[in-house]
């Protein structure tokens, strides 16, 4: 780690106690007070994955997960919506300069949600295109002032030619408020709802961006860490706060019940953490040591690495469950931190990135030399 991500770190650790004091009390007002995010801006956690050239601090992805997994040990709401956010600046990093300096250039605060499913339509006219579509959940879209939407690109008759991340201002979007889940409350992933904005062609992102990884040109003019596979950042963003939950979970538990380390499934519990950990930290300095010898990403640790995250989500749910059912009845009080993480993990656990059946199913048809598809998903 680099002396920036190393202060970085160690503010994100002075922020812990307050954050896990107030965890109940974000949980029922429904939303991670904006002070927290603001805090998290100026300590400089969301510019950690984004360009030098925009202030960014182009720190290693394991730093930035390291940090992710602090905050959701503490609050993993707050865990939640700071990984997404963050890795946002990680995906933005990726458009053409044209759009990054549209949206640090103006505010180098700004702060980006998403909602990849293709819930959109971008019709093509003069400069770009036309969007609208209806999106059912967005994290961190009320800290946000720009949002990458899903969508799905026509041709000139009305037929889908390509699967499109359009990028869009605030003031093109309004946010529906919809978001009452029985976990993850505080996250406040409310709806979106753009009507005919437009959207110019350097502000999108397909097929053709992200075959341009291929591209030795595109790559000599790129830092390492935006040479790694598409896919890696984002479903890590979604599967590391789970981790970070369960070993919080983990916490909660020996401090009522410190005894319960010698009960083997708790034990075994908490190695599967610790395993889980190695294999997705293992995964990230891999590949970024390849991006840093300017090879493109390879097929076989893209997808071992989808396939460990996804699992390392599903050892996390697991293990909240058997140190809940250690702590025993008391643990499902409202306000304890272990059904508030279990139901918080329920939650996280369905979202697509961290489909166990689907990573798998892309695994053994890879390993059985099958078509999988787009390689980087």
């Amino acid at each position: 780690m680099s002396e920036a991500t190393d202060a970085i770190i160690a503010q994100v650790r002075e922020m812990l106690p307050d954050l896990a004091r107030d965890a109940a009390a974000v949980e029922i007002n429904g939303a991670v007070d904006a002070r927290v995010v603001e805090r998290l801006g100026e300590i400089g956690f969301f510019r950690m994955l984004r360009p030098q050239r925009y202030g960014g601090f182009e720190a290693d992805p394991v730093s930035f997960f390291r940090a992710v997994r602090l905050l959701s040990r503490s609050c993993p709401a707050t865990g939640w919506i700071a990984s997404v956010l963050g890795g946002h600046e990680w995906h933005l990093s990726l458009f053409d300069d044209r759009a990054l300096a549209e949206v640090w250039g103006a505010d180098p605060h700004a702060l980006l949600a998403s909602s990849y499913t293709p819930d959109g339509q971008l019709t093509p006219t003069d400069g770009g295109y036309r969007l609208s579509g209806r999106w059912r959940t967005s994290t961190g879209i009320h800290h946000a002032s720009w949002a990458v939407l899903g969508a799905l690109l026509l041709d000139g008759n009305g037929e889908p030619v390509d699967f499109v991340g359009a990028l869009v201002p605030a003031a093109d979007y309004r946010i529906e408020e919809r978001w009452d889940p029985t976990g993850l409350r505080a996250v406040a992933a409310d709806g979106v709802v753009v009507e005919n904005a437009f959207v110019p062609s350097y502000r999108t992102f397909g097929a053709r961006e992200r075959m341009l990884q291929e591209d030795p040109a595109w790559a000599a003019n790129v830092a390492p860490l935006h040479r790694m596979p598409y896919s890696v950042i984002h479903t890590h963003a979604v599967a590391v706060p789970v981790i970070g939950a369960a070993e919080g979970a983990y916490d909660a538990l020996l401090a009522d019940h410190p005894a319960a380390a010698t009960v083997p499934s708790v034990a075994r519990a908490a190695t599967d953490l610790h395993v889980a950990w190695r294999q997705l930290t293992g995964h990230l300095e891999r590949l970024l040591e390849r991006a840093e010898r300017n090879e493109p990403p390879d097929t076989e640790s893209a997808i071992r690495a989808r396939r460990d995250q996804s699992l390392a989500a599903e050892r996390a749910v697991r293990a909240i469950g058997t140190f809940l059912d250690a702590a025993g009845p008391e643990a499902w009080e409202r306000r304890h931190p272990l059904q508030r993480a279990w139901r918080d993990a329920q939650v996280a656990a369905t979202n697509a990135a961290n489909s166990v059946d689907q990573t798998l199913s892309i695994f053994g048809r890879w390993a059985y030399g099958l078509d999988v598809g787009d390689r980087w998903w």
